[in-house]
């Protein structure tokens, strides 16, 4: 251990108080993303009297699949005073926060090389559990709690504008559905005077096949009648080409390697991705995306969407992401595409087919075939014009997103290398 350092086991204790009153109702669960989450267990019928409560500022982890999971559990309760925990979980906390803030603590936790050490320790089997001794006997430096309470700021400043930036984004990813339900879903879109269309009186027929009435010159046909015929898997009998990377395939520089966790909020980070090397790339089964193509999860995390930002180069995508590209721009636009992709109808119906399958996934052919309604060419060309600003201030936040989660990297790299000083319990 470095002269500087200390062990972990010097600043903390285990805290074991149970709810055996009853009193606490709030049950949380604990992700691998080292947050606390509602719990989704089934506890009726439980008898809650035995689960830990934890406290605000108070730790709560789990030490089991460490090495399985290449992660360590771990979070540090601050957004409500007190809740319920299932006491497989060890609650603890920091002994004196005059020499040790617990925000610092977590920070240090939050470190990719915490949890490659926590892997390392883990022993064998196939659980790959952590010890609770050798949890202690990490190391971690403790600089002055002043200097503690520095990073901790320069850290909170960062998350805070992180979430703020995300709250634009669904507020505007909020607005651009509101605006696709308005136009599409109620046909209330502009008409040539600009006033809405169903309600103005515009002229409607009867569709049997939905058994609703849509505006006359819409069309209602395929996906399969508007994206790029060319647009395949290679190979798709499995008997050539390779589906998916192995781990050791990945390099630190190449193509980008797109996989369902990548895709989030409607955008895709680049930044976090793998890659692989421009040989692989071609020898694997799908083609590649390029800028502008609209990506949708098809298997596991369904229904995630996003359009490829502009790119010199392009992206391959895992098995579990379909990639679209329109061949006739003047009839449809990669802003209703994604729109539609998104919408709340399109989501139940697309995850409603897949759950037909033992596996939880779509296929391409059936994604293809799922039928949309087309609005005509004019309210198409109005909606890609009143989206554009939109989702072009949306990259713009995505982009200051990623920089901002890069600096919190830097930040918590360099605790390592803070001054420190030796500190007494």
């Amino acid at each position: 251990m470095k002269s500087n350092y200390r062990k972990i086991g010097d600043f903390i204790q285990l805290v074991d108080e149970r709810n055996k009153d009853l009193k606490v109702t709030k049950l949380l669960g604990l992700s691998i993303s080292k947050q606390f989450i509602p719990s989704v267990a089934n506890v009726i019928g439980t008898n809650m009297a035995n689960y830990k409560i934890i406290k605000k500022n108070q730790f709560a982890c789990s030490t089991m699949q460490v090495r399985r999971d290449k992660k360590m559990p771990i979070a540090l309760l601050q957004d409500f005073e007190e809740a319920i925990i299932s006491q497989a979980y060890p609650v603890f906390e920091v002994v004196d926060e005059t020499i040790l803030n617990p925000e610092y603590l977590m920070m240090w936790f939050s470190r990719s090389e915490f949890d490659r050490h926590a892997c390392f320790l883990a022993i064998g089997g196939v659980r790959g559990s952590l010890e609770w001794e050798d949890f202690l006997e990490m190391p971690i430096p403790i600089p002055s709690i002043e200097k503690q309470h520095e990073i901790v700021k320069e850290y909170n400043t960062i998350v805070n504008r992180i979430t703020l930036n995300e709250t634009l984004n669904q507020k505007l990813e909020d607005t651009a559905q509101a605006l696709y339900k308005h136009w599409f879903v109620d046909f209330e879109f502009p008409n040539a005077e600009g006033k809405p269309y169903k309600s103005s009186g515009g002229k409607m027929v009867f569709n049997e096949e939905l058994d609703v009435e849509i505006p006359f010159d819409f069309e209602h046909l395929s996906i399969q009648d508007l994206i790029d015929e060319e647009i395949i898997y290679k190979n798709q009998d499995g008997n050539h080409g390779e589906i998916h990377p192995k781990s050791s395939d990945y390099v630190s520089e190449g193509i980008p390697f797109i996989m369902a966790k990548d895709i989030k909020n409607g955008t895709i980070n680049i930044n976090s991705c793998s890659f692989i090397s421009e040989d692989l790339s071609k020898r694997l089964r799908i083609d590649p995306a390029i800028s502008n193509d609209v990506l949708i999860t098809h298997k596991a995390s369904m229904g995630r969407v996003a359009i490829v930002p502009q790119t010199d180069s392009y992206l391959v995508l895992t098995p579990q992401v379909t990639y679209y590209r329109v061949k006739d721009k003047e009839k449809i636009n990669k802003e209703f595409l994604y729109c539609l992709f998104c919408s709340s109808n399109f989501q139940q119906e697309f995850i409603g087919n897949s759950a037909q399958s033992t596996r939880n996934f779509l296929s391409i052919t059936n994604q293809r075939s799922m039928k949309i309604i087309l609005p005509n060419s004019r309210s198409l060309k109005k909606f890609k014009n009143a989206l554009f600003h939109l989702l072009s201030h949306k990259n713009i936040i995505n982009e200051e997103i990623v920089m901002l989660t890069e600096l919190l990297v830097i930040l918590n790299s360099m605790m390592s290398k803070v001054e420190t000083k030796t500190a007494e319990v």
